[in-house]
């Protein structure tokens, strides 16, 4: 079974081991009592299961996970995303959610540049940012149809057409 990006925690919200998450999903109560894969930061995933979701504000969560006890044991799944199985959600494998897009190959319709990989979706008054990270590069694109030219699922890639001051250099740290 295909797994989605249910949301993704954002850090701890108290002593007691709650956490606060950031999630688009309409019906996301429905994970209470059900075990999610938390995708860590050195990409190694941790199972835990889902003891109480709580509403805090706009698209923002406060979740209990029965394996978590204090504020310590948050501080590695900070960042994480949250893993569930499709089916818990009711979305069909033909079905797509705006998370499924993280991690799609993005390339530059004018000569088949490759730009990098969606890391990140912005929700914005007007539309949606797609974040396309690349080793050298941060590229942002508008969710709009002057840039984006085609999303195909199957083999998770996008092709887009960018303007100057879309393509910056990373800034290093």
């Amino acid at each position: 079974m295909e797994l989605l990006i249910a949301g993704k925690v954002l850090g701890s919200h108290n002593l007691k081991g709650e956490v606060k998450v950031i999630s688009d999903l309409e019906n996301i109560e429905i994970l209470v009592g059900n075990k999610v894969i938390l995708e860590l930061a050195d990409s190694q995933q941790k199972l835990l299961t889902i003891k109480k979701i709580e509403h805090l504000v706009a698209n923002k969560w406060i979740f209990s996970f029965e394996e978590i006890k204090n504020k310590q044991d948050t501080i590695e799944i900070r960042n994480a995303n949250i893993k569930v199985r499709r089916d818990i959600v009711g979305i069909g494998e033909d079905e797509y959610l705006v998370s499924d897009m993280i991690g799609f190959k993005v390339y530059d319709v004018k000569g088949d540049e490759y730009l990098g990989e969606i890391t990140e979706i912005m929700d914005t008054a007007a539309h949606d940012i797609y974040v396309i990270e690349s080793e050298e590069f941060e590229t942002m694109i508008p969710d709009v149809d002057v840039f984006i030219k085609n999303i195909d699922f199957e083999n998770r890639k996008m092709l887009v057409d960018t303007i100057e001051g879309m393509k910056e250099p990373k800034v290093k740290k």
